[in-house]
């Protein structure tokens, strides 16, 4: 995937009538042992050492590939689980 996920959020878009869903929610737990690395794409990480506390974070999910610069449309009756 060659776009940042500051461009994804500004292409993102609710669902239309005339338009199917192409991503759907999903919650995700981060686990405590994530690539550090990694870390610099998550936009609500803890900052504190001190507490080593769980980080749930709601991604979306493509629900089939995705050409660049296309809109991203979700239903917002997802269930997220």
């Amino acid at each position: 995937m060659g776009c940042s996920l500051m461009e994804m959020t500004k292409e993102y878009q609710k669902l239309c009538i005339d338009r199917a869903a192409n991503v759907c929610y999903q919650e995700f737990d981060v686990p405590a042992v994530f690539p550090i690395e990694l870390k610099q794409y998550l936009p609500n990480i803890a900052y504190s050492y001190d507490k080593q506390s769980p980080l749930r974070c709601v991604i979306l999910v493509a629900l089939r590939d995705i050409e660049q610069g296309e809109e991203l449309f979700s239903n917002y009756y997802t269930i997220v689980s």
